[in-house]
This record gives C-alpha cells, structure tokens and sequence, in this order.
C-alpha cells in the first residue's frame, strides 16, 4: 500500500514477521523432550487460533520445520502433526504452505546453504505419509513439495526414494502416487536399472500383469508422461529388457528375457520359434505400448519394430488401435538420428513444431546416421520414415482416408503433419510421404494427395478443416512443397477467400498457410498480381473483415 506522499507501507509483512516471531517464543516453551511440556498441543493452538487463520498459522510454522537447529525443528514438527492431528480439515491448508515456502526457496535463488535450511528424514517422512490420503488435492500438493525439495537440495533424493518402499503393491491407487513421484526424482536412468533395481521391481511385475488392466493402463500413463516431467531422455535411455518385454507382449510377441551369464551380463529380448508376431494384441494397452516401444526403439532392432508395427496393422481392429497404430507409427518415424561431421558423431534431435501433447521421443543412442564429408556432401543411411515409406503394407494401414470417422481421419492427417514438421528429415522423404497420400486413397480417379486433402479443407467438417490446414501449412514449408500446392487448380483463389473459414483457429490455421506459402521458395516465382494479393492477405491479419458501405439513395 501506498499514501498519498508515496509512503510504503506493509502492514501485511509486519504482522506475518511477528506471527513468525510469535511461533518462535511458544515454540521455545514446547520442549518436546520433557515428559510433560509446559505447553501442550491444545494450548498452543488455542493461542495461535484465537487471532490467527489456518492459512496463517501454517504460514508461520512451516518455515521453523526447515531449521537448522534439531531440538527446534523437532519442536515444530511435533506441533505441525499435534496441529493436523487436532484439526484434520486444516490439512490442505499446511500443505499449501509448505508449498508455498519451498517454491519461494527455489524462485529467490537460493540453494539450500545459503536459505540457511536442513530437510530431514522426519519431514520426509511426514510428507510420503500424506500420498495416502483420500484427499487428491493433498496428496498432489505433497508431492510436488517433495519434488521442488530435491530439485532444491539434491542429496535429499536418495532419502525420499529409500522412503518409498516398500511399494504398496495391495493398493493401486497409492502405487501410482509412489511412481509418479519416484519417475519424477529419480536422478537418471542408469540409476534406475543399477541402484534401484528393487524400486523398479513391483512397477515391472505390475506391468506384466494382466489380470489387472487398469493398473496397467495407469502404469502406461506414467510412462508416456516421463517425457513432459523429464528432457534428459530417462525413457529412452533406461536400459530394462523386462519393460521392453512387457510392452512387446502387449502388442502380440511372443517374446522372453534371456539372462545372458557373467557379473555385469545384461538380459537380452528373444523372440519365438516364429519370429515377430504369434499372439494377440492386448485390447486395452496396445496402443500405448506400440509408441513406447517406437520411443525406445534404439533398445530393439529397427527393421523387428518394423515388422511389429506391420503385424500390429494385420491385427489391429477397431478405432482404438488404429489411432494407436498411428501414433505409434509418427513416433518411430520422428525419432532422432545421429549426424557424423568427418567421423566425429554428433547427437541430432528430430523436431517438430507441432503442438500436439504427444511429443516426438528424444533418445540420445539411435541406429540412423546422417554422414557430413569434407566438401560438405550429404549420405544417409535409411531414416526411420524412409523404413516405412518402403513397405506399401505399412503405408496403406497408416495413411487410408476412405473408411472411418471425421476423428480418425483428423488423426492421420495431423500425424502426417508432425512427420512432415521433422526438420532434420530429407525433404524428399517428407515429400514422398505427402504423395502417398494420394497414391493409397485414390480409388481410380487419378486424385492426387492435395486434390484429397483440399476437399477436406473445403468441407463442412471442422476437425477435419483444421486438419487439412495443419498437413498444408506443413508440406508448404518442405523443400518443393509450396510449388505442389501453387500448381493446384483453385488453390490461390482458396488462399485469398477469407469468407470460407468461419472458426477463429480455422481463421488462424489458414492465415498459417498464406504465410508458409509467402515466406516459400515459390514467392519469387509467382506473377506480380498474384504476389499481390497473397502479400495483402499477409498484411490483413487472419482476422481480416472487408468492409461494406451502406450507401442512402433517395
């Protein structure tokens, strides 16, 4: 607050620095190591609630659990619980403010030295109590205390991971509570195969059990998320043949763990007497098996994933595993190779500028390379989309437009355009991949790829509108892309109408387009009235509304 001469004043920081103060001399009376404490729970809560909200109270409190001074911590944690345990509808209220206070930790700078904290095992302990609790508010506010406190003092990692076990295998609901936190600590993924192997058991038994498939489901869920919590590849590169069984069993492999003799042996995949295939593929979890596997693909073969996402579309059946087919199948084909400049290799990540939630992999060890010779030539061995736009099984089951819903339909047109957004990619493999389009859904009319997709920008259907716009705006973007768009008959007219599209992301998508088109090598191979008009489009915004005057006539 300021007055009218520019005075500061914080009545609020005042009273919280003396509340603080306050909780400091009672807690000086709280002398948890005698039999009977001058102070009890009850009393010093009457005194602290009489002028106080729980918010505040907790405000106070929580930064003495953090002491430096044992006896003093001791003493207010004894008098947090004593606080909870007296008032259990104030549990979210101290949760919230143990958040508060470590997030403030972390956002002024500070490392755990010079904040002048020490974090306990008690705290920890106080704090894993609570992921049991009926509460999902609570519980997820403690956890994310757990994770700022060892993204704030690491060493407390290996003290909250002990603390985890044993895993509550008899209870679901408090398993996934204990993974989320451990996928979200753990410091790397050689420490998850080497030093906490045990912690990593329950989670690889429950995955293969199939007698309870939601448990699975949710264990999936986990990982396909690792990917959003972490950027340090942990999926990928946790070497775990059990995991990789599991999800291979999932999508129809006959497969098994062969554990290879010697101390520092490593357990290897092997398949049946029948090679890839042989079993049926899981009618819950195939889908999200099929694209961590594709994330994890440099642990297997690549041309055996190949033939799994082949055997996968043989047998897959109904929408579920069809759109789970195609994300499996954009996964592998956006996964990262390595550049090699004159025999030195390079780790290279395949990006994308999709917003889509579900992210290219990010693997650090891959099979493909990208070879760089000194006059600056360009070999590559077969990229993963270059696997896949060699086998027309593969092509059909994934890029078909004819049969199915509006969704699923916006689901292969929006995974070729997170293909087709992979820069580091050949622009003649993107390119390729575009035609195919064309070449797997004509039916005899000599429709190409634009002709299919056009009609679906033209239609009355949003998803699949904006679809269409996402795949355009992304092949306009591909070396020679732009020029097959300019080539098709109406497609300039369609780029200046701006009455067609009436949604506004419709409206921004296909300002998108122009803008692709515009910013395009074709730019200076257009007429002048046609360079024009698509330069005012640009101009005009997405948004743009021609104005039209009433004219009176008497």
């Amino acid at each position: 607050m300021t007055d009218q001469n520019g005075n500061h004043h914080r009545p609020q920081q005042q009273q919280q620095q003396q509340q603080q103060q306050e909780v400091q001399e009672l807690l000086t009376f709280f002398d948890t190591t005698s039999p009977q404490p001058i102070l009890s729970v009850d009393t010093l809560l009457q005194n602290l609630s009489a002028t106080s909200s729980p918010k505040s109270i907790f405000d106070s409190i929580v930064p003495h659990i953090f002491h430096k001074d044992p006896k003093h911590q001791e003493a207010a944690e004894t008098l947090f619980v004593g606080i909870i345990s007296h008032k259990p509808l104030w549990l979210l209220d101290a949760a919230t403010a143990m958040r508060s206070y470590v997030k403030s930790l972390v956002e002024n700078g500070l490392d755990s030295k010079q904040a002048c904290i020490s974090i306990y095992p008690s705290t920890l302990k106080l704090m894993i109590d609570q992921l049991s609790h009926s509460n999902v508010s609570i519980a997820d506010v403690f956890t994310t205390v757990m994770e700022i406190l060892c993204l704030f003092q690491p060493d407390v990692t290996g003290t909250v991971l002990d603390l985890l076990c044993p895993i509550p295998v008899n209870d679901a609901t408090l398993m996934i509570r204990y993974y989320t936190l451990c996928f979200k600590i753990i410091p790397t993924a050689a420490a998850a195969a080497t030093t906490y192997p045990l912690l990593m058991k329950p989670f690889l038994s429950a995955l293969q059990n199939d007698q309870d498939p939601l448990l699975q489901i949710s264990l999936l869920e986990i990982l396909q998320q690792i990917g959003d919590w972490r950027d340090d590849g942990f999926l990928e590169n946790w070497y775990e043949p059990e995991l990789d069984c599991a999800l291979l069993k999932m999508v129809g492999q006959n497969v098994q763990v062969i554990q290879q003799q010697g101390e520092k042996a490593r357990g290897q995949i092997q398949y049946g007497s029948g090679g890839v295939g042989g079993g049926d593929l899981d009618p819950f979890c195939s889908g999200a098996a099929l694209r961590l596997l594709a994330m994890r693909h440099q642990h297997l073969d690549r041309k055996d994933y190949v033939q799994v996402l082949i055997y996968f579309g043989r047998k897959m059946n109904g929408e579920v595993e069809k759109i789970g087919f195609v994300d499996g199948i954009t996964t592998f084909c956006c996964c990262c190779h390595v550049v090699v400049r004159n025999g030195h290799k390079k780790d290279a990540l395949l990006s994308s500028s999709s917003s889509s939630a579900a992210v290219a992999a990010k693997p650090t060890t891959t099979t493909t390379t990208t070879c760089i010779n000194e006059g600056g030539d360009v070999t590559t061995e077969p990229s993963n989309l270059d696997l896949v736009l060699q086998n027309q099984e593969l092509l059909n089951d994934w890029l078909t437009l004819r049969m199915g819903q509006s969704k699923l339909k916006a689901v292969v047109m929006n995974s070729v355009a997170r293909v087709l957004q992979v820069k580091e990619l050949l622009h003649s493999s993107r390119l390729e991949l575009y035609q195919m389009i064309g070449k797997v859904n004509d039916v005899g009319g000599g429709e190409d790829t634009t002709q299919i997709v056009m009609q679906h920008a033209k239609g009355q259907v949003v998803e699949l509108r904006l679809a269409a716009y996402e795949i355009l705006t992304a092949v306009a973007k591909v070396h020679m892309g732009a020029h097959v768009l300019m080539k098709f008959g109406g497609f300039f007219e369609f780029l200046c109408n701006r009455n067609l599209e009436i949604v506004k992301e419709g409206k921004e998508l296909k300002y998108g387009l122009v803008k692709a088109i515009w910013n395009s090598e074709v730019k200076g191979l257009l007429a002048d009235d046609i360079a024009r008009a698509l330069e005012q489009v640009v101009l005009d915004g997405p948004f743009y509304v021609k104005q039209v005057r009433d004219v009176a006539v008497e």
